[in-house]
């Protein structure tokens, strides 16, 4: 009992996959896309936009409001990132856990919220604020 508990109090850190340490990244497309990373909140992705070149700069420059398809959360804090439908804090649409993505390119559709699922497809290009709590008990991917 003591091991399982060890484990689940392990490392606050945990990168996703395209984001780098500490990091809650969005992309255009897949998570090999054009990225925007974010270290804190951000209360309104309208002036924001995909400016960094990822893998394959699909979407770089395009605006961040409404247009995110996949998202990568490399906490080194142990955040929760929490995507919402509208500015204003209301209209959660979904969010990952330390360590966890979604990446919409991939074939892979596991029963139920799992890591590495596509982003559903009525949860794309609707994202427009990101919050990051700590650990909370909402079902995450």
């Amino acid at each position: 009992m003591t091991a399982t508990l060890g484990l689940v109090g392990a490392s606050p850190s945990a990168a996703g996959p395209n984001c780098d340490p500490g990091h809650h990244c969005v992309f255009y497309t897949d998570i090999k896309s054009a990225r925007q990373s974010f270290f804190n909140s951000d209360p309104d992705f309208s002036n924001d936009t995909f400016d960094e070149y990822n893998k394959s700069g699909v979407g770089r420059n395009f605006p961040v409001n409404n247009n995110v398809y996949s998202a990568s959360n490399s906490s080194t804090g142990n955040y929760e990132s929490h995507f919402w439908d509208n500015t204003n804090g209301t209209g959660f649409l979904f969010c990952l856990n330390p360590g966890h993505y979604v990446d919409s390119a991939s074939t892979v559709d596991q029963a139920g919220k799992q890591n590495g699922d596509p982003l559903p497809s009525n949860l794309r290009n609707r994202a427009s604020r990101l919050t990051l709590p700590g650990r909370t008990s909402t079902d995450c991917f």
